[in-house]
């Protein structure tokens, strides 16, 4: 008797498991995936890099010892909004030189990798209707080797900005301009690297997508970051001046090389270049004109854009802006690398476009992270030949993704060719 009871109640728990699984099998998935990028993340937390020893921890060590008031000075490049969050780290009261500094600043980074991955899977969902295509577009994110790695392993914030990105794209997916500038907003109140995505917010103001006046959350956001610096500066206009030229400043003072560690367009032609200002000055043109013309055929076509289209014109252009700008390096890749994966599970046909933005990223982060060429076929000490025909390689692969995001974006916009009307008319 006493068997047969347990027995049965051995089987109410395994009918209720399989149930409770039966009708929840993708949140089980969700939770068991998501533990699982943590555990990865975690493995990483002991590992140091030079960013760490030679901006963050002394930023960190200014910050604690002088207070929110500290932020009212001038130091390291970065805007205000990146030095309110080692603010609030600070308050915990870890030691500078403790790990626990370290374990801080990566998980405000990892944090946001969260976020990313969700308003990545949201995106995904508004664009496909399918909840698993969605849950494993978050799992390419939580597990994308280059994100990662960023947070966890490097302590870089890539993650804060890429996310407010995503979180743009998201709601102009959901018809919501309004409030998809605020996040922008906040994105570029961050880091310069999310102008990658501002050739799609002109392009859809062009089609009269937006007012005008949501734009105005972008210097209206920045300026509100900015506020509470200039209030404890000792002077708040010349403080205020300071951050309003902090992305000047950055581009001024920004890396000679015209590529850093990564495949550019410009891997595929200059090595060594670092000092010649005729190089860089016309890269900076020639990404302007390409970048520009992109946009004007884009905007002139006739065709209703649908938020697949818009889906491919944001993947064309944060591919596109990192390749052709000079001064660019492996982490300017990122944002990149999450549209790729989202771009690859609705147009699953295209599912290499993803393999082969992010081998470019990965090709970057060997070489900077742990000295390690793609293509390695020279002795370890001598490896800077082969960094240059790894980051080649990269470059012409990369180059492939464009091209094919480029014909699959201009054959939807254009199914006709490029024909003016005008040309039309005098042909008939």
């Amino acid at each position: 008797m006493v068997l047969k009871r347990l027995s049965d109640f051995a089987n109410k728990i395994r009918n209720g498991f399989f149930n409770m699984l039966e009708h929840n099998d993708k949140l089980v998935y969700f939770v068991i995936i998501t533990i699982l990028s943590l555990f990865l993340r975690v493995l990483l937390f002991d590992c140091i890099k030079w960013d760490f020893e030679g901006f963050l921890q002394p930023w960190y060590e200014r910050i604690y010892n002088g207070g929110f008031k500290e932020l009212g000075t001038s130091f390291g490049d970065y805007t205000p909004a990146y030095y309110y969050l080692l603010w609030i780290l600070s308050l915990f009261r870890f030691e500078p030189d403790s790990m626990s500094v370290l374990y801080g600043i990566k998980t405000i980074s990892i944090i946001f990798d969260y976020v990313l991955a969700v308003f990545a899977m949201l995106s995904c969902y508004e664009l496909t209707k399918n909840k698993s295509k969605s849950i494993l577009c978050y799992t390419l994110v939580v597990f994308g080797l280059t994100v990662f790695l960023n947070s966890s392993l490097w302590g870089q914030c890539d993650a804060i900005y890429a996310s407010m990105c995503v979180a743009t794209l998201y709601f102009l997916l959901k018809g919501k301009p309004n409030t998809s500038m605020i996040f922008y907003g906040i994105a570029f109140s961050f880091k310069l690297q999310s102008i990658f995505i501002l050739p799609i917010i002109i392009v859809l103001f062009l089609r009269k997508g937006f007012k005008l006046k949501y734009l105005l959350w972008i210097p209206l956001i920045y300026i509100a970051f900015a506020i509470p610096s200039c209030l404890v500066a000792d002077n708040f206009f010349t403080r205020l001046i300071q951050i309003l030229a902090v992305y000047v400043n950055q581009s001024a003072a920004s890396y000679k090389e015209i590529a850093l560690n990564c495949g550019s367009f410009y891997s595929l032609i200059f090595t060594n270049f670092k000092q010649e200002d005729f190089v860089q000055r016309f890269a900076l043109f020639l990404a302007i004109a390409v970048i520009g013309s992109y946009m004007f055929f884009i905007y002139r076509s006739k065709e209703k854009f649908t938020p697949k289209t818009w889906l491919s014109i944001a993947t064309l252009f944060v591919l596109l802006c990192p390749y052709i700008l000079p001064h660019m390096h492996e982490r300017y890749f990122y944002i990149a690398d999450i549209l790729v994966c989202i771009y690859a599970l609705v147009n699953p046909k295209k599912f290499y476009v993803a393999i082969l933005a992010i081998t470019n990223s990965m090709i970057g982060y060997m070489v900077y992270l742990w000295n390690i060429p793609f293509i390695n076929v020279v002795p370890q000490e001598s490896v800077d030949g082969t960094k240059a025909l790894s980051f080649r390689f990269g470059a012409i692969i990369y180059l492939i993704a464009i091209i094919i995001v480029s014909i699959d974006l201009f054959k939807t916009i254009y199914p006709n060719g490029l024909k003016d009307e005008e040309d039309s008319k005098l042909l008939n």
